[in-house]
């Protein structure tokens, strides 16, 4: 092996050791005293890891079952790590979520002058969770546009109800309830 070889070899070598290295840890600063103050959850993730993690997929069929024997096109679910919060006695939890559709959907809205009929392919969703007793309301929703631009907004009114079982909300409740460590 000819000298630029060895050199390029040890380069990759200690660059690939340099990957597993943590970075030193920041002294940790007090929580809120305030049992209901909200702070940040940070998840034990690697810091390469994306900001929108996907935690579910489904399947956009216009009706129930398939259309002339095709396939209906797949869309997925992710949270976003960096929006976790929640409060400093663990009874109320926030987190916002992205749907991707697979297909175009219609969303219908109206103001007092105005109506709209919306296509979208991406919405995204934020939860409130009580955690003590397991049950979860929208906040708000936006639909979202192209370059991510926010074209719809809405807050509706919080009705808290139970995830129905294995729902994208309801694989969310324990990440968003008891996930990661409080940060200040």
């Amino acid at each position: 092996m000819n000298t630029p070889s060895r050199l390029i070899a040890a380069t990759c070598l200690l660059t690939l050791a340099a990957c597993g290295e943590q970075q030193p840890a920041a002294p940790a600063a007090p929580l809120p005293t305030d049992p209901s103050a909200q702070v940040r959850v940070v998840l034990p993730v690697s810091p390469m890891s994306p900001d929108w993690i996907e935690i579910a997929r489904q399947r956009d069929c216009p009706v129930v079952g398939e259309i002339a024997k095709e396939r209906c096109p797949y869309g997925s679910v992710h949270y976003n790590r960096h929006t976790i919060t929640r409060s400093v006695d663990g009874s109320v939890a926030n987190i916002w979520t992205q749907t991707t559709h697979g297909a175009p959907q219609l969303f219908q809205a109206e103001t007092e002058t105005t109506e709209m009929n919306i296509r979208y392919t991406r919405m995204r969703l934020h939860y409130r969770f009580r955690c003590n007793d397991n049950t979860f309301a929208i906040v708000e929703r936006q639909i979202m546009g192209d370059n991510d631009a926010v074209v719809h907004r809405e807050q509706p009114r919080e009705i808290y109800r139970e995830p129905a079982r294995w729902s994208p909300v309801a694989i969310l409740m324990p990440i968003a309830c008891r996930g990661g460590t409080l940060q200040p």
